[in-house]
């Protein structure tokens, strides 16, 4: 490994120094009003040599001879940019910065051309979009700045054919094209960004970890290209950060608002600064920190899909009821310097920093049916998710014709629970407090168990669209006796370090040649453990104490805005008062636990504590070659292929013995390699219509959590993991045919198909356990042989500045992306498979669409925004078969915004999420058989941003 990091960085390093002999370039920065222009489309008049600008704006013409010329610049939404230049004695012509927004034309500025804030901002999404040469969506940091949108994942769910999964009504994981979300990449500056969660999941990233105000914008490559990293079987969403501007610049963002649900105040402020230090130097700074109190209230059954009975397999074993309260906090920091040590040299350097804390308290009572009692489950930590990344590189002209791009980065994401503070620090975890109460219960089927009144064998059972528990006997605290305290432990981090050259040769004015490698380094850590006491009375110990629930500090059930209110707050006669924070911590006090005679029956040498925790290590090795063939005027070819040399090494231990708790340490190596062909066409029919054929393979690696040896048992979720070490990644064969038809000034029409022909898909098949008294999920992940998915998408962008009156200033969004799947999913009978079934991929929706609608001036802005996402398989439960499978069911937010212009430098903005209560609700086969009922409630915000 030290070899590899070795040799790239002294490749690197080595390409540091500028050449020295002469060479006759035209270069400079495209800029507009609100920053730097990337992918501007600069040609020399009557010459076929033509280059979009960089990400910072800057651009470089090479191999031009003396004589006078005329540049043209264009930009979507603006009139074209023309300036006239002279090279003599092949001396090399800096035009510096070209501001678009107003016209060269023989040497006379004229006009400003754009106004509004928005349409810079879209002009620059569009523009960067038709310039591109594969099938791209673009998302500019003006336009998340105009939606509620406070972290990167709400803020991507606007783009074509992106959906989000949320936690509290917060953006949290992307997919693309309704497919799994670990299936993209969501990558940072180009790089993956590393993942450490609570649950230790996947490879997909928790966005809410990443403060929206830091990304300058947002690229979704829908098919991929041979520079790109291949696992991105979705598409690959890059979120680039902030780059240093050419002037001082300072932005400041102060906002106040409310969430409904926890009836509690939020507070947000960002600043923005940057400035040119010297004349190569420039940087950029900002930070954001985001305080808000959310919350929600769930309802949840548990089926008895397990059982061999048919009939009892749709009985219910367990109803929940759960209310959450979490006091968020996002800090987010990013820094970048640029030095330019001539116009063929530059260097970069970026870091960025972000923390995400989730304080949740969580009141839980879970009636169990068929154990006959009630239990009431008390928690609260503190989630910490810590996320880093440093960059540094260069960009190098060598010659007229080649390029040298280099980069070496390092990037760190860790998780714990963190709490009891009265715990040494590396002792914290998630403490939970749960007591029991025996009861009977009614309105149950002659067989006894507890059904909805269609699966009842005599039609008793539970009707409507929420779940009762007809408990006989009060949930009382004087009867609710202390049971167990737990303690979990997870301290998981994931980190990345990588090497990365790229290297482009320009052959002809019409054959561009690209190559490059790339290593990256993983290493995964996770330490999980779950400590258990009991009371000594439950073990049987004579003379031992009981407690009770009214025996220790209680405080009001936190109703705030009314338990499950739009349900018509049924639960309110059955839950009761809970004990508090305070009191949860001082159960994990020694001398509390002796006044209350508990017992330790799990420590972190127990077995399932020592299966839990695991290491993993990932090298991979990257090359590529492809090319840029401009056939004509018109036709474009982008072709070559990757190789990805992965190698795979986990470490973990299994159980050997129970009764003497034995074990032995397990390593397992797996080792493939992939070659992935990729070829994008863009046909520009016309100036403003254009046509993008591709066909690229692309793969998904097994998520680290399904390739733990060992076995996970979390009582948080009440779910058992086993992994899979044998498991195969997941390949697919892209098929995608896009045409986009620009018209007007910025307005657009997209439609396209596409097709993925899928082998080795991994999916997690369900069952129910029962585990000292628990009903535990249990999970493990497998190989299928493979999956077909088809789509079409259409969107549309379209101002009526041609209508009369106010009715100019309307404007449209929409898309819509249709998806279908079919797996064949193995058929099971008494345990044993006979046959298969079809069903569709595992997350995959079938109809996603946004819409937006606005009404726009140069000072007021006001939008209103829908986000729509179609029901889907979320569980796979193939032994209990396809009736008892777990469906997400379709969702529709709406967010409204709005913002008036007070001065040129200051801007009024009030913003409302989720203005309708929509919850987040599952079913197991049919819709009313309801599994999980979420409601987050609204949240919205007042504010103002100063830009100075």
């Amino acid at each position: 490994m030290s070899r590899e990091r070795f040799f790239l960085t002294k490749a690197a390093f080595f390409l540091l120094g500028p050449l020295a002999f002469t060479q006759t370039t035209v270069h400079g920065t495209v800029v507009d009003s609100q920053g730097n222009l990337p992918n501007a489309l600069v040609y020399i008049e009557n010459s076929g040599q033509k280059v979009t600008s960089d990400t910072d704006g800057s651009f470089v013409l090479n191999n031009v001879y003396d004589g006078s010329y005329k540049l043209v610049i264009e930009y979507k939404g603006y009139d074209s940019v023309y300036i006239p230049f002279t090279v003599t004695d092949k001396k090399e012509v800096n035009l510096g910065l070209i501001k678009f927004g107003a016209k060269f034309k023989e040497n006379n500025l004229q006009e400003v051309v754009v106004t509004s804030v928005y349409k810079a901002s879209q002009a620059r999404a569009i523009t960067m979009k038709k310039n591109s040469n594969t099938i791209t969506e673009v998302l500019s940091a003006d336009a998340i700045g105009k939606l509620p949108d406070r972290n990167a994942a709400d803020a991507v769910q606007r783009m074509q054919g992106v959906s989000i999964e949320r936690d509290m009504g917060e953006g949290r994981f992307v997919a693309v094209r309704g497919t799994p979300i670990q299936w993209t990449a969501s990558t940072l500056n180009g790089n993956r960004m590393p993942s450490a969660s609570g649950d230790n999941a996947n490879r997909g990233v928790q966005m809410d970890i990443f403060p929206s105000e830091l990304i300058q914008n947002v690229r979704l490559s829908k098919a991929l290209t041979p520079d790109l990293d291949g696992d991105a079987i979705g598409g690959n969403v890059d979120f680039i950060t902030k780059t240093s501007p050419n002037k001082e610049t300072l932005a400041i963002s102060m906002a106040s608002g409310y969430v409904n649900m926890s009836k509690s105040p939020t507070y947000n402020t960002s600043i923005v600064y940057g400035n040119k230090i010297t004349d190569k130097l420039k940087f950029i700074t900002s930070a954001v920190i985001w305080e808000r109190s959310t919350a929600i209230d769930q309802m949840r059954n548990i089926y008895n899909y397990g059982l061999k009975d048919k009939t009892a397999s749709y009985s219910i074993n367990q109803f929940q009821l759960r209310d959450y309260l979490a006091n968020r906090r996002t800090l987010g920091f990013n820094l970048g310097l640029d030095y330019e040590i001539d116009s063929r040299n530059k260097l970069y350097a970026k870091g960025l920093y972000s923390q995400y804390k989730d304080g949740q308290s969580v009141r839980e009572t879970y009636f169990n049916f068929d154990s006959k009692n009630v239990l009431l489950q008390a928690r609260h930590a503190d989630y910490l998710t810590d996320l880093y990344s440093m960059q540094l590189g260069g960009n190098h002209q060598v010659g007229q014709r080649m390029q040298v791009d280099w980069s070496l980065s390092k990037a760190r994401s860790e998780f714990k629970f963190n709490s009891p503070d009265n715990l040494d620090p590396y002792e914290r975890g998630y403490p939970m407090v749960n007591f029991i109460q025996p009861m009977t219960y009614g309105n149950l089927s002659a067989d006894g168990r507890k059904y909805m009144a269609m699966d009842a064998p005599d039609g008793i059972g539970d009707t409507g669209k929420y779940t009762l528990p007809y408990n006989q006997q009060a949930v009382s605290a004087d009867k609710l006796r202390l049971n167990q305290i737990i303690l979990s432990q997870n301290r998981n981090s994931e980190t990345d370090l990588r090497g990365q050259v790229d290297i482009k040769y320009k052959i002809t004015n019409n054959f561009e040649l690209k190559f490059g490698t790339k290593y990256n380094n993983k290493n995964k850590i996770v330490n999980s453990s779950l400590l258990v006491w009991m009371p000594k009375s439950s073990l049987g110990i004579p003379g031992a104490p009981v407690t009770y629930l009214n025996q220790l500090e209680r405080e009001n059930f936190p109703y705030k805005g009314g338990f499950m209110n739009p349900l018509g707050n049924p639960y309110n006669a059955v839950i009761i008062d809970q004990i508090t924070n305070g009191q949860i911590d001082q159960m994990y006090n020694p001398a509390t636990q002796n006044s209350l005679g508990l017992m330790q029956v799990s420590s972190k040498e127990s077995n399932s504590n020592i299966t839990s925790s695991y290491k993993g290590t990932e090298n991979v090795w990257a090359a590529y070659l492809m090319g840029t063939w401009k056939i004509s005027d018109q036709i474009q070819v982008l072709g070559g292929f990757r190789n990805e040399y992965n190698d795979v090494t986990f470490w973990g231990k299994k159980v050997v013995s129970d009764k003497n708790n034995k074990t032995e340490d397990i390593k397992d190596t797996k080792t493939y390699n992939v070659v992935l062909p990729m070829v994008n066409m863009k046909w520009n029919i016309s100036s403003d219509r254009i046509l993008r054929v591709a066909y690229t393979r692309s793969f998904a690696r097994p998520d680290f959590n399904d390739l733990n040896p060992g076995t996970i048992v979390n009582d948080i979720t009440n779910t058992i993991t086993q992994g899979n070490t044998k498991l195969d990644p997941t390949f697919s064969n892209n098929f995608d045919l896009m045409f986009e038809n620009y018209f007007g000034k910025l307005d657009l029409i997209t439609a396209g198909v596409f097709y993925k022909d899928i082998t080795n898909l991994i999916y997690k098949d369900q069952s129910v356990v029962d585990l000292a008294g628990r009903t535990y999920t249990f999970t493990a992940p497998k190989n299928l042989e493979g999956a077909k998915l088809f789509g079409f998408e259409f969107g549309i962008s379209k101002r009526f500045e041609n209508l009369p009156g106010f009715l100019k200033n309307i404007g449209f969004e929409g898309n819509y992306t249709y998806i279908s799947s079919k797996m064949n999913m193995p058929v099971y009978e008494n345990g044993q498979q006979t046959g298969t079934m079809t069903t569709t991929i595992p997350n995959q929706a079938k109809h996603i669409f946004n819409t937006i609608l606005f009404y726009e001036t140069s000072k007021l802005m006001i939008r209103i925004a829908g986000n729509y996402k179609g029901n889907y398989v979320s569980e796979i439960r193939a032994a209990a078969g396809a009736d008892h499978y777990q469906y997400f069911d379709k969702n529709f937010t709406v967010d409204l915004s709005t913002s008036y212009s007070l001065t040129k430098k200051v801007r009024l903005f009030i913003e409302l999420n989720n203005i309708f209560n929509e919850p987040n609700r599952y079913y197991m086969g049919t819709k009313d058989r309801v599994e999980n009922i979420s409601y987050s409630g609204i949240r919205g915000q007042l504010g103002f941003n100063f830009n100075f």
